[in-house]
């Protein structure tokens, strides 16, 4: 069984030695673009990966890491109780490796996205049981592969000011808060190289909401932190939303809470939702990219994140187009490469920031 204390930075370490931690970390605080360049990574969607070959060439060419967007979720490993199928996420793997790539793992527990079986369960000593094997066998499958992983996945409410710090679902309507401990001391059980994070969204504007979401991630790394549990650092997930703009402030305020608790941050899922923003694709391209300069630059202002990564590469296999559907007849082009895998103006805008 791995030390739960060893590999991670305490409050009372972070306080004594802040500057120290911070280096150890790789988090550079002050200046707006870190002078070390920032990895730049892809999150890739198994269908398009194996049908595409302008994608892998594009990942080879462009990506420092690589996430298997779905291929490592529940639902693509165990869609039979009794088996586990990593066929779709060696494929990625395997890949990344290949080509000397690292890889970020996504994700060892989230609300969705769970085989029908497993949501079915009705007893907290079974589903405590089966957490804890799943993470031991898929996070100790990749111990050595696997640099960082989204041990938990969007475990914030919504909107805590109506709904409460956390979020519904089996896992916390069975196990209550402690599912997220019990998932992080898997995860340091069978990973114990693996850098582990909590991944998030809507956590860089400057609205109420967005605060009481910041608050509570807070509240979650400080729980963990003081039961000695490793917790390394926080994923932004980064699904802009083109007409709310930057909370600079605040977003800037959250990264330095992080850092003085000894934390890295990540962006790992960016995109930018264009659903209200002009149809002409020109003007659109344009202000998609001011989104992105202007997250970025609120971010590195605060700290260097360990890396920035996109939620897919092109626009033909994002999924704005339906969760956030337009009123018009235009195609939403939320990803830094167009449909037939051109640069946009938004990729020009990352790279500033990855080099």
């Amino acid at each position: 069984m791995v030390n739960l204390t060893s590999n991670r930075l305490t409050r009372r370490c972070v306080l004594q030695g802040i500057a120290a931690g911070m280096v150890a970390n790789g988090f550079a605080t002050g200046g707006a673009i870190a002078a070390s360049k920032i990895p730049f990574g892809v999150a890739v969607h198994l269908d398009p990966f194996r049908q595409e070959p302008r994608f892998r060439n594009l990942l080879k060419k462009h990506a420092d890491l690589i996430v298997p967007m779905n291929a490592l979720k529940w639902a693509s490993l165990r869609y039979d109780r009794d088996k586990f199928d990593f066929t779709g996420a060696d494929e990625i793997i395997d890949f990344a490796l290949q080509h000397g790539k690292s890889i970020h793992g996504h994700a060892l527990l989230w609300y969705h996205a769970n085989p029908k079986w497993l949501d079915a369960i009705r007893s907290a000593r079974e589903l405590e049981r089966l957490l804890a094997q799943h993470i031991e066998q898929v996070a100790g499958r990749y111990e050595g592969k696997i640099a960082t992983w989204d041990v938990v996945n969007e475990v914030v409410a919504h909107d805590p000011l109506t709904q409460g710090k956390w979020r519904r679902g089996i896992w916390y309507d069975l196990l209550g808060p402690r599912h997220v401990e019990l998932a992080f001391a898997a995860a340091a059980r069978a990973a114990p190289s693996a850098r582990l994070f909590i991944n998030d969204y809507d956590l860089e504007d400057d609205s109420l909401r967005t605060e009481a979401r910041q608050t509570a991630i807070l509240q979650i790394v400080r729980r963990l932190q003081d039961k000695n549990i490793p917790i390394h650092g926080v994923g932004l997930q980064a699904h802009l939303y083109a007409e709310r703009g930057i909370g600079r402030e605040n977003l800037g305020k959250f990264v330095r809470s992080l850092d003085a608790l000894g934390l890295e941050v990540a962006v790992t899922e960016l995109d930018v939702i264009d659903w209200k923003l002009p149809a002409d694709r020109d003007r659109r391209d344009r202000a998609v990219a001011a989104t992105v300069r202007e997250f970025l630059e609120a971010l590195t202002s605060a700290g260097q994140p360990r890396n920035v990564t996109t939620w897919g590469l092109s626009d033909a296999n994002s999924w704005v187009k339906e969760t956030f559907p337009r009123q018009d007849s235009a195609i939403a082009r939320p990803l830094p490469f167009d449909a037939n895998w051109q640069p946009k103006p938004m990729f020009h805008e990352i790279k500033k920031f990855t080099g």
